[in-house]
């Protein structure tokens, strides 16, 4: 049985560690999540849950030649066929990293590099159920890509490979580079945007959103695990707050909370 995610949508994330275990113990004291590893036959990916639904997971950093990913998160986009969307993006004008692998019948993925240099991920959910806490506290709720140049010529490639929607924001009065707001083609809610890069930035990029209770809260206590600030808790459109944040490792990643 597939989840029921949009085409194009966010469906699962992961990141990437070179010390799992160490991975693990940061991420479950930080959002609350459990940790299960999937054995040495899955090379110890591990899941992390919030309660009894699937989040993300954490991948090993060991390449099969020997060398060592970075340590990132990775946003998947669900598609209907992986080894027919690999082909398209191509096409397109990506390179792919990883052909489409099967994961134990549950899922098929491939990992690809999009023409600006951005990775990104799609997969095929058969029996994987995806991430089950799409939006609630502690659980993934927004991907945000980071491009070099205009938004929307970045976005044009996801467009034709995923079908999405991409619009100015219903919030943006910039003519320049205006802001994107990113929709599954199909409709439906926004699930992500791509803004223009600062400068300093790491660009083209994605970067993984978490929901919490309390941006502030948690900034404090990623600094008490040996996590790193990139950007100080700033309250945004939404009204939101958002801050930036990296792992041990180095991985980034964002946190957001709502307001009233």
């Amino acid at each position: 049985m597939q989840a029921a995610f949009a085409a194009g949508a966010p469906c699962w994330f992961d990141v990437t560690a070179p010390d799992i275990p160490a991975s693990a113990e940061f991420y479950t004291a930080l959002f609350g999540w459990t940790a299960e590893d999937q054995g040495a036959e899955a090379g110890h990916y591990t899941i992390l849950r919030q309660g009894d639904a699937q989040v993300a997971g954490i991948a090993p950093a060991a390449a099969p030649d020997g060398s060592t990913f970075p340590a990132a998160w990775t946003p998947y986009f669900s598609v209907a066929d992986a080894a027919a969307t690999v082909a398209a993006a191509r096409d397109a004008g990506a390179s792919v990293f990883c052909e489409p692998m099967d994961v134990f019948g549950r899922l098929t993925f491939a990992v690809l590099t999009d023409p600006a240099g951005a990775d990104y991920a799609v997969a095929q959910l058969i029996t994987h159920p995806g991430t089950q806490n799409w939006g609630g506290v502690n659980g993934p709720c927004w991907v945000e890509y980071a491009a070099p140049g205009a938004p929307a010529d970045a976005m044009a490639h996801y467009a034709k490979v995923l079908g999405w929607k991409h619009t100015n924001a219903a919030w943006e009065t910039a003519t320049e580079n205006p802001y994107q707001a990113l929709s599954p083609g199909s409709g439906g809610h926004e699930f992500g945007g791509a803004h223009h890069a600062q400068p300093g930035e790491p660009a083209p990029s994605w970067s993984t959103t978490i929901r919490v209770a309390d941006v502030d809260a948690v900034v404090a206590r990623a600094a008490e695990l040996g996590g790193k600030l990139l950007a100080e808790p700033e309250d945004m459109p939404g009204p939101s707050r958002v801050a930036a944040l990296a792992d041990p490792a180095g991985a980034a990643f964002a946190i957001m909370s709502f307001g009233a």
